[in-house]
Protein backbone atom coordinates (compact mmCIF):
# COMPACT_ATOMS: atom_id res chain seq x y z
CA UNK A 1 0.00 0.00 0.00
CA UNK A 2 1.87 3.36 -1.01
CA UNK A 3 2.01 6.30 1.33
CA UNK A 4 -0.48 8.47 -0.12
CA UNK A 5 -3.67 5.19 -0.03
CA UNK A 6 -2.44 4.32 3.71
CA UNK A 7 -3.01 7.90 4.64
CA UNK A 8 -6.73 8.15 3.05
CA UNK A 9 -7.23 4.77 4.55
CA UNK A 10 -6.20 6.27 8.08
CA UNK A 11 -7.94 9.26 7.53
CA UNK A 12 -11.17 7.56 6.77
CA UNK A 13 -11.57 5.88 9.77
CA UNK A 14 -10.70 8.60 11.92
CA UNK A 15 -13.37 10.91 10.15
CA UNK A 16 -15.93 7.41 10.96
CA UNK A 17 -14.58 8.03 14.57
CA UNK A 18 -15.48 11.39 14.00
CA UNK A 19 -18.71 11.48 13.11
CA UNK A 20 -19.50 8.61 15.61
CA UNK A 21 -18.33 11.21 18.46
CA UNK A 22 -19.88 13.79 17.40
CA UNK A 23 -23.80 12.34 17.26
CA UNK A 24 -22.71 12.20 20.92
CA UNK A 25 -21.71 15.67 21.55
CA UNK A 26 -24.17 17.30 23.62
CA UNK A 27 -25.17 20.67 23.20
CA UNK A 28 -23.75 23.91 25.12
CA UNK A 29 -25.64 25.63 27.00
CA UNK A 30 -25.86 29.23 27.38
CA UNK A 31 -23.84 30.98 30.24
CA UNK A 32 -22.61 34.14 31.93
CA UNK A 33 -19.92 35.89 30.21
CA UNK A 34 -17.38 37.61 32.34
CA UNK A 35 -19.54 41.25 32.45
CA UNK A 36 -22.29 39.05 33.55
CA UNK A 37 -24.76 38.94 30.07
CA UNK A 38 -25.77 36.13 29.01
CA UNK A 39 -24.49 34.51 26.04
CA UNK A 40 -25.44 32.97 22.58
CA UNK A 41 -25.58 29.46 22.55
CA UNK A 42 -23.63 26.57 20.94
CA UNK A 43 -23.54 26.96 16.84
CA UNK A 44 -22.31 24.31 14.69
CA UNK A 45 -23.41 24.77 11.23
CA UNK A 46 -19.93 24.68 10.40
CA UNK A 47 -19.44 21.32 11.37
CA UNK A 48 -17.69 21.64 14.70
CA UNK A 49 -19.07 23.24 17.57
CA UNK A 50 -17.34 26.34 19.19
CA UNK A 51 -17.81 28.30 22.60
CA UNK A 52 -20.97 29.37 23.96
CA UNK A 53 -19.59 33.04 24.95
CA UNK A 54 -19.92 35.53 22.67
CA UNK A 55 -17.60 38.56 23.36
CA UNK A 56 -17.63 40.62 19.65
CA UNK A 57 -19.58 43.24 21.57
CA UNK A 58 -17.55 43.49 24.40
CA UNK A 59 -14.73 46.19 25.43
CA UNK A 60 -11.87 45.19 23.01
CA UNK A 61 -9.12 43.27 24.60
CA UNK A 62 -5.58 42.91 24.10
CA UNK A 63 -4.29 39.61 25.50
CA UNK A 64 -0.65 38.97 26.01
CA UNK A 65 0.82 35.39 24.88
CA UNK A 66 4.15 34.20 25.87
CA UNK A 67 5.30 32.05 23.29
CA UNK A 68 8.39 30.63 23.38
CA UNK A 69 7.39 28.76 20.06
CA UNK A 70 6.81 31.99 17.90
CA UNK A 71 9.13 33.28 15.82
CA UNK A 72 7.58 36.56 15.74
CA UNK A 73 6.89 39.94 18.13
CA UNK A 74 4.13 42.33 18.17
CA UNK A 75 0.36 42.49 17.43
CA UNK A 76 -1.03 39.75 15.41
CA UNK A 77 -1.79 42.23 12.37
CA UNK A 78 -3.24 41.43 9.07
CA UNK A 79 -6.05 39.41 7.82
CA UNK A 80 -6.24 36.81 10.65
CA UNK A 81 -5.61 39.46 13.69
CA UNK A 82 -9.44 41.19 11.47
CA UNK A 83 -10.79 37.85 11.74
CA UNK A 84 -10.28 37.25 15.53
CA UNK A 85 -10.79 40.88 16.43
CA UNK A 86 -14.42 40.34 14.48
CA UNK A 87 -15.27 37.50 15.90
CA UNK A 88 -13.78 37.84 19.28
CA UNK A 89 -12.83 41.54 19.76
CA UNK A 90 -9.91 41.01 20.77
CA UNK A 91 -6.05 41.89 19.91
CA UNK A 92 -2.96 39.30 20.30
CA UNK A 93 0.05 40.87 21.65
CA UNK A 94 2.78 37.80 20.50
CA UNK A 95 5.73 38.36 23.46
CA UNK A 96 8.22 35.53 21.99
CA UNK A 97 11.22 34.85 23.96
CA UNK A 98 13.69 33.23 20.63
CA UNK A 99 12.66 36.80 18.95
CA UNK A 100 13.92 38.93 21.58
CA UNK A 101 16.79 36.61 21.37
CA UNK A 102 17.45 36.82 25.65
CA UNK A 103 17.39 33.05 26.37
CA UNK A 104 15.56 32.43 29.66
CA UNK A 105 15.52 36.14 30.66
CA UNK A 106 12.28 37.08 29.39
CA UNK A 107 10.95 34.53 31.47
CA UNK A 108 12.89 35.00 34.50
CA UNK A 109 11.82 38.55 34.11
CA UNK A 110 8.39 38.15 33.66
CA UNK A 111 7.82 35.43 35.82
CA UNK A 112 9.48 37.34 38.80
CA UNK A 113 6.85 39.93 37.82
CA UNK A 114 4.12 37.72 39.08
CA UNK A 115 2.68 37.84 35.17
CA UNK A 116 3.91 35.43 32.55
CA UNK A 117 1.15 36.54 30.34
CA UNK A 118 -2.75 36.23 29.51
CA UNK A 119 -1.83 33.20 27.37
CA UNK A 120 1.08 30.97 27.61
CA UNK A 121 3.00 28.73 24.87
CA UNK A 122 5.90 26.70 26.55
CA UNK A 123 7.06 23.43 27.57
CA UNK A 124 4.80 21.33 30.15
CA UNK A 125 7.53 20.88 31.83
CA UNK A 126 7.88 24.47 33.05
CA UNK A 127 4.13 24.43 33.54
CA UNK A 128 4.91 22.73 36.91
CA UNK A 129 7.08 25.94 38.13
CA UNK A 130 4.49 28.14 37.01
CA UNK A 131 1.47 25.92 38.67
CA UNK A 132 3.84 26.22 41.96
CA UNK A 133 4.42 30.10 41.52
CA UNK A 134 0.85 30.58 41.15
CA UNK A 135 1.03 32.09 37.50
CA UNK A 136 -1.65 29.75 36.08
CA UNK A 137 -4.92 30.07 36.55
CA UNK A 138 -6.96 26.49 36.54
CA UNK A 139 -8.71 26.65 33.06
CA UNK A 140 -11.17 23.86 33.95
CA UNK A 141 -14.10 26.12 35.46
CA UNK A 142 -14.14 27.23 31.92
CA UNK A 143 -14.39 24.02 29.97
CA UNK A 144 -17.90 23.22 29.85
CA UNK A 145 -18.69 25.89 27.14
CA UNK A 146 -15.72 24.52 25.37
CA UNK A 147 -16.36 22.05 23.58
CA UNK A 148 -13.14 21.80 21.29
CA UNK A 149 -11.11 22.06 24.29
CA UNK A 150 -12.79 18.95 25.77
CA UNK A 151 -12.07 16.94 22.89
CA UNK A 152 -8.49 16.89 24.04
CA UNK A 153 -9.54 15.64 27.31
CA UNK A 154 -6.90 12.58 27.46
CA UNK A 155 -3.93 14.97 26.94
CA UNK A 156 -4.79 17.67 29.39
CA UNK A 157 -6.10 15.22 32.01
CA UNK A 158 -2.45 12.71 31.75
CA UNK A 159 -0.76 16.70 31.57
CA UNK A 160 -2.54 17.36 35.19
CA UNK A 161 -1.11 14.64 36.99
CA UNK A 162 2.56 16.08 37.00
CA UNK A 163 1.97 19.69 36.56
CA UNK A 164 -0.73 20.01 39.26
CA UNK A 165 -1.01 16.66 41.02
CA UNK A 166 -4.06 15.96 39.39
CA UNK A 167 -5.81 18.83 40.37
CA UNK A 168 -7.85 20.98 37.76
CA UNK A 169 -6.41 21.78 34.57
CA UNK A 170 -3.58 24.25 34.06
CA UNK A 171 -2.19 23.29 30.57
CA UNK A 172 -3.54 21.95 27.45
CA UNK A 173 -1.04 20.41 25.36
CA UNK A 174 -0.60 20.97 21.75
CA UNK A 175 -0.15 19.09 18.28
CA UNK A 176 -2.50 16.41 20.15
CA UNK A 177 -3.50 14.03 17.48
CA UNK A 178 -5.88 10.72 17.14
CA UNK A 179 -4.03 9.38 14.19
CA UNK A 180 -1.79 6.11 14.50
CA UNK A 181 1.08 6.78 16.87
CA UNK A 182 3.36 3.98 14.30
CA UNK A 183 2.54 6.72 11.40
CA UNK A 184 5.21 9.13 11.08
CA UNK A 185 4.35 12.37 11.37
CA UNK A 186 6.05 14.50 9.14
CA UNK A 187 4.89 17.10 6.47
CA UNK A 188 2.55 16.09 4.39
CA UNK A 189 4.29 13.21 2.71
CA UNK A 190 7.87 14.40 3.69
CA UNK A 191 10.08 13.18 7.08
CA UNK A 192 10.30 16.02 9.25
CA UNK A 193 14.16 16.02 9.21
CA UNK A 194 15.70 14.56 6.48
CA UNK A 195 18.88 15.60 4.48
CA UNK A 196 17.03 18.27 1.60
CA UNK A 197 18.68 19.19 -1.55
CA UNK A 198 18.55 22.39 -4.05
CA UNK A 199 17.02 19.80 -6.46
CA UNK A 200 17.76 21.52 -9.86
CA UNK A 201 21.40 21.46 -8.97
CA UNK A 202 21.28 17.98 -7.73
CA UNK A 203 19.45 16.48 -10.54
CA UNK A 204 22.17 18.60 -13.30
CA UNK A 205 24.87 16.94 -11.60
CA UNK A 206 22.86 13.48 -12.95
CA UNK A 207 21.64 13.00 -9.03
CA UNK A 208 24.08 10.86 -7.56
CA UNK A 209 23.66 7.95 -5.19
CA UNK A 210 25.51 9.33 -2.02
CA UNK A 211 26.85 6.69 0.38
CA UNK A 212 27.60 8.68 3.54
CA UNK A 213 27.87 12.08 5.10
CA UNK A 214 31.47 12.26 3.53
CA UNK A 215 29.53 11.38 0.14
CA UNK A 216 26.92 14.08 1.06
CA UNK A 217 30.06 16.50 1.53
CA UNK A 218 31.20 15.71 -1.81
CA UNK A 219 28.47 16.90 -3.49
CA UNK A 220 27.40 19.84 -1.99
CA UNK A 221 31.34 20.85 -2.87
CA UNK A 222 30.08 19.94 -6.33
CA UNK A 223 26.69 21.94 -6.25
CA UNK A 224 28.36 24.97 -4.68
CA UNK A 225 31.66 25.11 -7.15
CA UNK A 226 28.74 24.99 -10.14
CA UNK A 227 26.86 27.70 -8.43
CA UNK A 228 28.63 30.41 -6.81
CA UNK A 229 26.03 32.76 -7.40
CA UNK A 230 22.40 32.33 -7.09
CA UNK A 231 19.80 33.20 -10.02
CA UNK A 232 19.86 37.08 -8.28
CA UNK A 233 23.80 37.32 -8.49
CA UNK A 234 23.82 36.42 -4.24
CA UNK A 235 26.63 34.18 -3.03
CA UNK A 236 25.49 30.45 -2.14
CA UNK A 237 26.87 28.27 0.25
CA UNK A 238 26.96 24.29 0.81
CA UNK A 239 25.46 24.39 4.75
CA UNK A 240 24.15 27.74 6.36
CA UNK A 241 22.90 27.21 9.67
CA UNK A 242 21.60 29.82 12.98
CA UNK A 243 21.80 29.68 16.71
CA UNK A 244 19.07 31.10 17.74
CA UNK A 245 17.16 27.37 18.25
CA UNK A 246 20.26 26.52 19.94
CA UNK A 247 19.29 25.57 23.50
CA UNK A 248 21.89 22.99 24.95
CA UNK A 249 23.88 22.19 22.10
CA UNK A 250 24.74 23.35 18.85
CA UNK A 251 21.40 22.89 17.09
CA UNK A 252 22.77 22.27 13.67
CA UNK A 253 25.07 19.32 15.04
CA UNK A 254 22.54 17.76 16.90
CA UNK A 255 19.92 17.50 14.14
CA UNK A 256 22.00 15.36 12.00
CA UNK A 257 21.44 12.84 14.77
CA UNK A 258 17.74 12.58 13.38
CA UNK A 259 19.87 11.20 10.16
CA UNK A 260 21.46 8.06 12.39
CA UNK A 261 18.25 7.16 14.52
CA UNK A 262 18.97 9.20 17.08
CA UNK A 263 16.81 12.10 18.79
CA UNK A 264 17.25 13.97 21.71
CA UNK A 265 15.52 12.41 24.82
CA UNK A 266 16.43 14.78 27.92
CA UNK A 267 19.41 17.27 28.81
CA UNK A 268 22.37 15.85 26.19
CA UNK A 269 21.19 12.21 26.33
CA UNK A 270 19.39 10.88 22.72
CA UNK A 271 18.48 7.45 22.03
CA UNK A 272 16.72 5.44 19.37
CA UNK A 273 12.99 4.92 18.44
CA UNK A 274 12.90 2.02 21.65
CA UNK A 275 14.98 3.03 23.88
CA UNK A 276 17.77 0.19 23.17
CA UNK A 277 20.58 2.67 21.98
CA UNK A 278 20.95 5.57 24.00
CA UNK A 279 24.03 7.96 23.51
CA UNK A 280 25.28 11.22 25.45
CA UNK A 281 26.87 14.29 23.80
CA UNK A 282 29.68 14.25 25.90
CA UNK A 283 30.97 10.57 24.52
CA UNK A 284 34.40 11.10 23.35
CA UNK A 285 33.74 10.13 19.81
CA UNK A 286 30.18 9.48 19.95
CA UNK A 287 27.70 10.81 17.42
CA UNK A 288 27.61 14.30 18.57
CA UNK A 289 30.87 14.65 18.42
CA UNK A 290 31.51 13.08 14.79
CA UNK A 291 28.81 15.54 13.18
CA UNK A 292 30.64 18.45 14.95
CA UNK A 293 33.49 16.86 13.24
CA UNK A 294 31.25 16.77 9.72
CA UNK A 295 30.48 20.51 10.12
CA UNK A 296 34.46 21.14 10.81
CA UNK A 297 35.13 19.72 7.79
CA UNK A 298 32.48 21.40 5.57
CA UNK A 299 34.07 24.69 7.19
CA UNK A 300 37.72 23.48 5.98
CA UNK A 301 36.46 22.80 2.86
CA UNK A 302 34.55 26.54 2.33
CA UNK A 303 31.29 25.27 2.43
CA UNK A 304 29.73 26.85 5.41
CA UNK A 305 28.02 30.01 5.39
CA UNK A 306 30.12 32.49 7.68
CA UNK A 307 27.21 34.19 9.10
CA UNK A 308 26.10 30.55 10.19
CA UNK A 309 26.84 31.25 14.46
CA UNK A 310 25.49 34.50 14.11
CA UNK A 311 22.28 34.79 12.14
CA UNK A 312 19.00 34.53 13.14
CA UNK A 313 15.84 31.76 12.26
CA UNK A 314 14.74 34.91 9.72
CA UNK A 315 17.90 35.20 7.98
CA UNK A 316 18.54 31.43 7.06
CA UNK A 317 15.36 31.00 5.95
CA UNK A 318 15.29 34.09 3.35
CA UNK A 319 18.65 32.47 2.32
CA UNK A 320 16.56 29.17 1.64
CA UNK A 321 13.76 30.75 0.05
CA UNK A 322 16.04 32.87 -2.44
CA UNK A 323 18.18 29.02 -3.14
CA UNK A 324 21.26 30.40 -2.08
CA UNK A 325 22.06 27.06 0.42
CA UNK A 326 22.02 24.00 -1.38
CA UNK A 327 21.14 21.61 2.01
CA UNK A 328 18.57 21.90 3.98
CA UNK A 329 17.99 19.51 7.22
CA UNK A 330 13.72 20.46 7.94
CA UNK A 331 11.13 20.06 4.84
CA UNK A 332 10.00 23.54 5.74
CA UNK A 333 13.47 25.17 5.79
CA UNK A 334 12.90 26.35 1.77
CA UNK A 335 10.20 25.34 -0.79
CA UNK A 336 9.78 22.04 -1.19
CA UNK A 337 9.00 20.13 -4.62
CA UNK A 338 6.42 17.57 -2.69
CA UNK A 339 4.64 20.54 -1.15
CA UNK A 340 1.22 19.84 -2.95
CA UNK A 341 1.73 23.69 -4.55
CA UNK A 342 4.93 24.05 -6.00
CA UNK A 343 5.71 24.67 -9.35
CA UNK A 344 9.07 24.97 -10.87
CA UNK A 345 7.99 27.59 -12.96
CA UNK A 346 6.88 30.43 -10.33
CA UNK A 347 7.80 28.94 -6.89
CA UNK A 348 11.29 29.69 -5.09
CA UNK A 349 14.40 27.04 -5.81
CA UNK A 350 13.09 23.70 -4.56
CA UNK A 351 14.16 21.51 -2.26
CA UNK A 352 13.65 17.52 -2.01
CA UNK A 353 14.73 14.47 0.39
CA UNK A 354 18.03 12.83 -0.95
CA UNK A 355 18.30 9.84 0.97
CA UNK A 356 21.75 8.79 2.27
CA UNK A 357 22.22 5.16 1.64
CA UNK A 358 23.74 4.44 5.01
CA UNK A 359 20.94 6.31 6.74
CA UNK A 360 17.90 5.43 9.27
CA UNK A 361 16.20 8.49 10.18
CA UNK A 362 14.30 9.21 13.61
CA UNK A 363 10.77 10.50 12.97
CA UNK A 364 8.31 11.09 16.00
CA UNK A 365 4.73 9.44 15.79
CA UNK A 366 1.39 10.52 15.80
CA UNK A 367 0.53 11.53 19.42
CA UNK A 368 -2.98 11.74 21.59
CA UNK A 369 -0.99 13.18 24.14
CA UNK A 370 0.59 16.25 22.13
CA UNK A 371 3.82 16.40 20.32
CA UNK A 372 7.03 18.56 21.37
CA UNK A 373 6.14 18.34 24.86
CA UNK A 374 4.71 22.11 24.63
CA UNK A 375 1.37 23.49 25.95
CA UNK A 376 -0.80 26.21 26.20
CA UNK A 377 -2.29 27.60 29.85
CA UNK A 378 -3.97 30.43 31.36
CA UNK A 379 -2.11 33.18 33.01
CA UNK A 380 -3.30 33.92 36.92
CA UNK A 381 -3.74 37.24 36.41
CA UNK A 382 -5.99 37.09 33.00
CA UNK A 383 -8.37 39.95 32.93
CA UNK A 384 -11.34 37.80 31.08
CA UNK A 385 -10.68 34.18 31.49
CA UNK A 386 -13.85 33.21 29.65
CA UNK A 387 -12.95 35.53 26.70
CA UNK A 388 -9.47 33.91 26.74
CA UNK A 389 -10.46 30.29 26.45
CA UNK A 390 -13.45 31.27 24.24
CA UNK A 391 -10.46 32.40 22.14
CA UNK A 392 -8.70 28.53 22.66
CA UNK A 393 -11.71 26.79 21.86
CA UNK A 394 -12.07 28.50 19.07
CA UNK A 395 -7.94 27.94 18.67
CA UNK A 396 -9.24 23.77 18.62
CA UNK A 397 -12.09 24.17 16.41
CA UNK A 398 -12.64 23.16 13.17
CA UNK A 399 -13.07 26.44 11.53
CA UNK A 400 -9.97 27.74 13.89
CA UNK A 401 -7.90 24.93 12.38
CA UNK A 402 -8.39 26.02 9.20
CA UNK A 403 -8.17 29.61 9.56
CA UNK A 404 -5.10 29.51 11.04
CA UNK A 405 -3.55 27.06 8.80
CA UNK A 406 -4.68 30.02 5.93
CA UNK A 407 -7.48 28.06 4.12
CA UNK A 408 -10.58 30.32 3.67
CA UNK A 409 -13.39 29.06 1.84
CA UNK A 410 -13.72 31.00 -1.32
CA UNK A 411 -10.12 32.61 -1.06
CA UNK A 412 -7.81 29.76 -0.48
CA UNK A 413 -9.86 26.97 -1.49
CA UNK A 414 -13.43 25.55 -2.93
CA UNK A 415 -15.51 22.44 -2.40
CA UNK A 416 -15.75 20.33 -5.65
CA UNK A 417 -17.57 17.95 -5.91
CA UNK A 418 -17.35 17.37 -1.64
CA UNK A 419 -13.44 17.72 -2.04
CA UNK A 420 -11.56 20.67 -0.69
CA UNK A 421 -9.37 22.46 -4.02
CA UNK A 422 -6.66 24.62 -3.87
CA UNK A 423 -7.85 27.92 -5.54
CA UNK A 424 -5.65 29.92 -8.06
CA UNK A 425 -5.06 32.33 -5.48
CA UNK A 426 -3.63 30.01 -2.79
CA UNK A 427 -1.78 28.28 -5.79
CA UNK A 428 -0.02 31.67 -6.62
CA UNK A 429 3.58 31.84 -5.44
CA UNK A 430 3.91 35.76 -6.20
CA UNK A 431 4.86 36.94 -2.76
CA UNK A 432 2.84 40.11 -2.81
CA UNK A 433 -0.39 38.75 -3.31
CA UNK A 434 -2.25 40.32 -1.15
CA UNK A 435 -5.64 39.72 0.83
CA UNK A 436 -9.15 40.27 -0.47
CA UNK A 437 -10.20 43.88 0.64
CA UNK A 438 -12.88 42.49 2.70
CA UNK A 439 -10.68 40.55 5.16
CA UNK A 440 -8.82 43.84 5.18
CA UNK A 441 -6.02 43.93 2.41
CA UNK A 442 -2.56 43.92 2.77
CA UNK A 443 0.12 41.22 2.15
CA UNK A 444 -1.89 37.67 2.56
CA UNK A 445 1.95 35.93 3.55
CA UNK A 446 2.09 38.91 6.55
CA UNK A 447 -1.82 38.44 7.90
CA UNK A 448 -1.10 34.96 8.92
CA UNK A 449 -1.76 33.51 12.02
CA UNK A 450 1.53 34.07 13.90
CA UNK A 451 1.17 31.92 17.24
CA UNK A 452 3.01 28.53 14.94
CA UNK A 453 1.85 26.17 17.32
CA UNK A 454 -1.68 24.44 17.42
CA UNK A 455 -3.74 22.56 19.58
CA UNK A 456 -4.83 19.97 17.05
CA UNK A 457 -2.75 18.51 14.20
CA UNK A 458 -3.35 19.49 11.10
CA UNK A 459 -3.16 15.91 10.13
CA UNK A 460 -5.91 15.04 11.10
CA UNK A 461 -9.49 14.89 10.01
CA UNK A 462 -11.10 18.30 9.82
CA UNK A 463 -15.13 17.68 9.82
CA UNK A 464 -15.62 21.09 7.56
CA UNK A 465 -13.76 19.24 4.47
CA UNK A 466 -14.19 15.42 5.36
CA UNK A 467 -10.05 15.25 4.80
CA UNK A 468 -7.10 16.94 7.00
CA UNK A 469 -6.75 19.82 7.48
CA UNK A 470 -3.12 19.94 5.85
CA UNK A 471 -3.55 20.94 2.15
CA UNK A 472 -1.20 18.90 1.05
CA UNK A 473 -2.41 16.09 2.49
CA UNK A 474 -5.89 16.41 0.66
CA UNK A 475 -6.80 13.96 -1.88
CA UNK A 476 -7.24 17.00 -4.46
CA UNK A 477 -3.73 18.40 -4.00
CA UNK A 478 -2.45 14.88 -3.71
CA UNK A 479 -3.56 14.34 -7.72
CA UNK A 480 -2.68 17.87 -8.94
CA UNK A 481 0.86 17.84 -7.13
CA UNK A 482 2.77 16.47 -9.94
CA UNK A 483 5.69 18.78 -11.48
CA UNK A 484 8.67 18.66 -13.06
CA UNK A 485 10.90 17.61 -10.28
CA UNK A 486 8.41 15.86 -8.78
CA UNK A 487 8.56 13.48 -12.16
CA UNK A 488 12.23 13.72 -12.19
CA UNK A 489 12.50 12.68 -8.37
CA UNK A 490 10.21 9.67 -8.82
CA UNK A 491 12.48 8.87 -11.99
CA UNK A 492 15.43 8.69 -9.63
CA UNK A 493 13.63 6.72 -6.66
CA UNK A 494 10.89 4.95 -8.26
CA UNK A 495 8.18 6.15 -6.04
CA UNK A 496 6.09 9.27 -5.90
CA UNK A 497 6.53 9.62 -1.88
CA UNK A 498 9.40 10.84 0.29
CA UNK A 499 8.00 8.17 2.99
CA UNK A 500 7.18 5.52 0.87
CA UNK A 501 10.96 5.25 -0.55
CA UNK A 502 11.75 5.42 3.32
CA UNK A 503 9.80 2.73 4.83
CA UNK A 504 9.82 0.67 1.61
CA UNK A 505 13.65 0.90 2.46
CA UNK A 506 13.72 0.39 5.91
CA UNK A 507 15.20 3.76 6.25
CA UNK A 508 13.01 5.77 9.10
CA UNK A 509 12.04 4.90 12.42
CA UNK A 510 9.26 6.09 14.30
CA UNK A 511 8.95 7.31 18.16
CA UNK A 512 6.08 5.91 19.52
CA UNK A 513 4.01 8.95 21.20
CA UNK A 514 3.51 8.22 24.95
CA UNK A 515 1.79 10.33 28.10
CA UNK A 516 5.09 10.80 29.52
CA UNK A 517 5.79 14.50 31.01
CA UNK A 518 9.13 15.54 31.44
CA UNK A 519 9.52 16.86 35.42
CA UNK A 520 11.16 20.40 35.52
CA UNK A 521 14.27 21.01 37.04
CA UNK A 522 14.59 21.50 40.86
CA UNK A 523 16.78 24.98 41.06
CA UNK A 524 19.98 23.94 41.84
CA UNK A 525 19.83 21.13 38.81
CA UNK A 526 18.35 24.68 36.82
CA UNK A 527 21.11 26.39 37.95
CA UNK A 528 23.72 24.09 36.76
CA UNK A 529 22.06 23.51 33.41
CA UNK A 530 22.17 26.41 32.23
CA UNK A 531 25.86 26.94 32.84
CA UNK A 532 26.32 23.90 31.47
CA UNK A 533 24.49 24.95 28.28
CA UNK A 534 26.26 27.97 27.38
CA UNK A 535 29.47 25.81 27.49
CA UNK A 536 28.65 23.06 25.38
CA UNK A 537 26.81 25.52 22.84
CA UNK A 538 30.13 27.98 22.92
CA UNK A 539 32.25 25.06 22.65
CA UNK A 540 30.37 23.68 19.77
CA UNK A 541 30.56 26.34 17.80
CA UNK A 542 34.15 26.74 18.06
CA UNK A 543 34.89 23.35 17.74
CA UNK A 544 32.89 23.91 13.96
CA UNK A 545 34.89 26.61 13.25
CA UNK A 546 38.54 24.90 14.20
CA UNK A 547 41.36 25.29 11.42
CA UNK A 548 42.64 21.94 12.43
CA UNK A 549 42.04 18.87 14.16
CA UNK A 550 44.82 19.64 16.79
CA UNK A 551 42.63 22.74 17.41
CA UNK A 552 39.30 21.07 17.13
CA UNK A 553 40.52 18.23 19.67
CA UNK A 554 41.86 20.85 22.33
CA UNK A 555 38.46 22.24 22.49
CA UNK A 556 36.60 19.46 23.11
CA UNK A 557 39.23 18.27 25.58
CA UNK A 558 39.06 21.55 27.34
CA UNK A 559 35.39 21.39 27.41
CA UNK A 560 36.01 18.05 28.68
CA UNK A 561 38.08 19.13 31.57
CA UNK A 562 35.51 22.19 32.64
CA UNK A 563 32.41 19.80 32.53
CA UNK A 564 32.46 18.31 36.38
CA UNK A 565 33.66 21.71 37.54
CA UNK A 566 29.91 23.27 36.80
CA UNK A 567 28.24 20.38 38.03
CA UNK A 568 27.79 17.84 34.65
CA UNK A 569 27.99 14.69 36.88
CA UNK A 570 25.08 15.84 39.04
CA UNK A 571 22.85 16.75 36.29
CA UNK A 572 23.69 14.27 33.98
CA UNK A 573 22.69 11.68 36.97
CA UNK A 574 19.36 13.59 37.13
CA UNK A 575 18.71 13.25 33.10
CA UNK A 576 19.63 9.49 32.76
CA UNK A 577 17.01 8.92 35.88
CA UNK A 578 14.34 10.90 33.36
CA UNK A 579 15.60 8.61 30.20
CA UNK A 580 15.23 6.01 32.19
CA UNK A 581 11.85 6.57 32.68
CA UNK A 582 10.75 7.98 28.83
CA UNK A 583 12.17 4.65 27.51
CA UNK A 584 9.85 2.40 29.58
CA UNK A 585 6.87 4.81 28.50
CA UNK A 586 8.11 3.88 24.86
CA UNK A 587 8.33 0.54 25.80
CA UNK A 588 5.41 -0.04 27.59
CA UNK A 589 3.86 1.31 24.71
CA UNK A 590 5.72 -0.91 22.23
CA UNK A 591 4.54 -3.88 24.15
CA UNK A 592 8.14 -4.60 25.09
Amino acid sequence: MTRKLAKLLACLVALTMLVGLAACTPSASPSTSATGGETSSTDDSQGGETSSTDSSNQELYQIEMFNTYANYMGIQGGWFGKIIKDRFNIELNIIAPQVAGTGDALYQTRSAAGNLGDIIVQPKSRMADCFTAGLLMDMSPYLDDCPNLQALEVAYTAAADVISGGEGVYAIPGRVSNLPLDEPAGRGINPEQGVFLRWDWYYELGAPEIADMDGLLDVLAQMQEAHPTNENGDKVYALSAFKDWDGGSVRAAREMLFLYGQAGVQGWYSSNYDGSEVINYADDGGLYYQMLQWWNKAYRMGLVDPDSSTQNWDMIASKANDGRICFSWWTFLGANIHGGTYDPETSNPGYALVPIQNSVISNVGYNQYGLEGNAFAMGSSAKYPERIMEFLDYYASPEGLLETNSQIEGVTYEMIDGRPVLTEFALSTDPNKEAPEEMGGGLWSDGACQINYPLVHADDINPILGEPTNSSLWSSTLESGVNTFTEQWAEVYGTDSPLDYLETHDMIQVVPGTDYTTPSDPSDIQTMRAQLNELFTATGWQMIYAESDSEFETLWNDMKAQLPDFGFNEVDAYDKAIVDEIIAARQEVLGK
